[in-house]
């Protein structure tokens, strides 16, 4: 098999994948109530989750918490994952065909 059309098909085996990495960030607000009439404070944070998990709390994001921008950076976050999978998934293949061709 000739080396691009593995890595389209490892790039899109990844790409399948991807979602399922529990490495992409989600914002949340966290509200603390503080002791005596201070009252409250409100701290923006991220965790890490799965796209899916993002995706699924996706419409319940405020706007302060730009959920436009969360999605694209996530987005290129999938993107990068799919593209390390794909390009180690490449890399062995190719090493395993060249110690194959020493041996024979």
């Amino acid at each position: 098999m000739k080396r691009p059309l593995r890595f389209v098909i490892a790039l899109a085996g990844s790409l399948v994948l991807a979602p399922f990495v529990p490495c992409y960030l989600e914002p949340m607000m966290v509200r603390s109530t503080l002791v005596g009439h201070a009252g409250d404070v409100v701290k923006m944070g991220w965790r890490l989750c799965s796209l899916n998990k993002f995706w699924s709390s996706y419409g319940y994001y405020r706007p302060e918490q730009q959920p436009a921008f969360w999605l694209g950076v996530n987005l290129a976050l999938a993107l990068t994952y799919a593209l390390i999978i794909a390009v180690t998934i490449d890399q062995v293949l190719a090493r395993r065909k060249r110690r194959q061709g020493r041996v024979s």
